[in-house]
C-alpha cells in the first residue's frame, strides 16, 4: 500500500534541510505520520463520485471526505492541536484556504522567489520519499542479527544486582535508638516507617523499590547488598541524616532471556543498518555518476590548498 503524507510534513521538510538529513530523522518523521494522508496535489486515491461540501471559501469547495481522512488519520500529537475536534481542524482548513486565495490575488504563484521554494520543498519531499521506500522500508534485522548480537554482549543484557528495601530516616541518635527498639519488640517496619519516619516516602512505609548498585551512596549501597534478605540494618548516620534499613528481596545478577529484549536489539541495530545501506547507495550512485568539482570557482576558503613547495618545484630532467 501506498505510503501516504500528511500536509503537516512541509514543517518537518524545513527542519530536515536542503542539504543535511538523516536517516534517523526520516525514519522518526515515517514513524509519527505514517497515516497521515497524502497533499491534495500529490493525491493518488480514487476520488469519490459524490462528494459532500462542508464549507465554501469563496466559491471553492471543502470536502467532508477530504477533512474526515485528516481527521481519522492524524497522529495524536498533531490532534493536541485542536482541542475543539474536527471543528477547530475545519476552522484551521478554512484559513489555509483564505490565505492561499490572497497569496493568489498577489501573484505569489508565479514570484521566482516562491517558486524556488516550493521546489526545494518538492525536492526534500521527493528525497524523504526515496529513502523511505529504497532504504526504510526494505531494511530489516533479521533473526540471525539479533542473536549473534544478544550472544557477543551478554553484559548489555543483563539485569544488574539489585534488592528491594525499605527505609526509616529520622535526625538524632534517640530517634534512631527509639526506632531500633520499636522494631527488635516486633512492631512492622512498614508501620514503624509510618509513624516515625521523617522522609517523604514514609506515607509508602519508607519503600524504596528496587536500588540496583550505583543508584545510591557507596556507603548506603554497601549496607543494603551486605544485608541479607528479612533483616534489617543498624542505624547508618548520613550527610542526609540516620537510616534504618530492612531488605526485602536480594537479585542476583540476571541474563535476560532473548525474547525480551528482542525488539530493544533489532531498535539498537536497525538504524545503523539503515545509515550504512543508506552510505552504500550513495557510493554507489556517485561510482556510476560521472561528477566534476570545479575548484576554480569555488569560494577562495573552500579551495584545496596546494603545498608551497609543490606549487613551486620544478622538474629537472638528468
Amino acid at each position: 500500500m501506498k505510503r501516504k503524507h500528511s500536509v503537516f510534513i512541509v514543517r518537518v521538510i524545513f527542519m530536515i534541510g536542503i542539504l543535511w538529513f538523516s536517516i534517523p530523522a526520516i525514519a522518526q518523521e515515517n514513524s509519527n505520520i505514517e497515516s497521515a494522508i497524502e497533499t491534495e496535489s500529490n493525491t493518488e486515491t480514487p476520488v469519490a463520485t459524490e462528494q459532500i461540501v462542508i464549507a465554501e471559501v469563496n466559491g471553492e469547495p471543502v470536502y467532508l471526505e477530504e477533512l474526515k481522512e485528516i481527521w481519522d488519520t492524524m497522529p495524536e500529537n498533531y490532534r493536541a492541536q485542536f482541542p475543539g475536534g474536527f471543528k477547530d481542524l475545519l476552522e484551521q482548513w478554512i484559513r489555509q484556504v483564505l490565505l492561499v486565495q490572497e497569496a493568489k490575488k498577489l501573484g505569489l504563484a508565479d514570484d521566482p522567489e516562491v517558486k524556488k521554494k516550493i521546489e526545494d520543498v518538492a525536492k526534500q519531499i521527493m528525497i524523504q520519499e526515496f529513502v523511505t521506500r529504497e532504504i526504510i522500508e526494505k531494511i530489516v534485522i533479521s533473526d540471525e542479527e539479533i542473536e549473534k548480537e544478544y550472544s557477543s554482549n551478554p553484559t548489555l543484557y543483563t539485569e544488574s544486582e539489585q534488592v528491594k528495601a525499605r527505609h526509616i530516616m529520622v535526625n538524632t541518635k534517640e530517634e534512631a535508638d527509639a526506632v531500633q527498639q520499636e522494631l527488635k519488640e516486633g512492631k512492622p517496619f512498614e508501620q514503624v516507617a509510618k509513624e516515625k519516619s521523617q522522609s517523604p516516602d514514609a506515607q509508602n512505609g519508607g519503600e524504596m523499590g528496587m536500588i540496583r548498585k550505583g543508584d545510591l551512596d557507596p556507603e548506603m549501597e554497601k549496607v543494603l547488598f551486605d544485608l541479607a534478605p528479612g533483616n534489617v540494618s543498624e542505624s547508618i548516620e548520613t550527610d542526609y541524616g540516620i537510616h534504618i534499613f530492612l531488605v526485602e528481596d536480594h537479585l542476583q545478577p540476571r541474563l535476560k532471556d532473548l525474547a525480551e529484549v528482542k525488539e530493544e536489539i533489532r531498535s539498537k541495530l536497525l538504524p545503523k543498518a539503515q545509515q550504512e545501506a543508506f552510505e552504500k547507495m550513495i557510493e554507489d550512485m556517485k561510482n556510476k555518476s560521472e561528477i566534476a568539482i570545479l575548484e576554480e570557482n569555488l569560494p577562495k576558503e573552500e579551495r584545496t590548498e596546494v603545498p608551497a613547495a609543490d606549487a613551486n618545484s620544478e622538474t629537472t630532467t638528468p
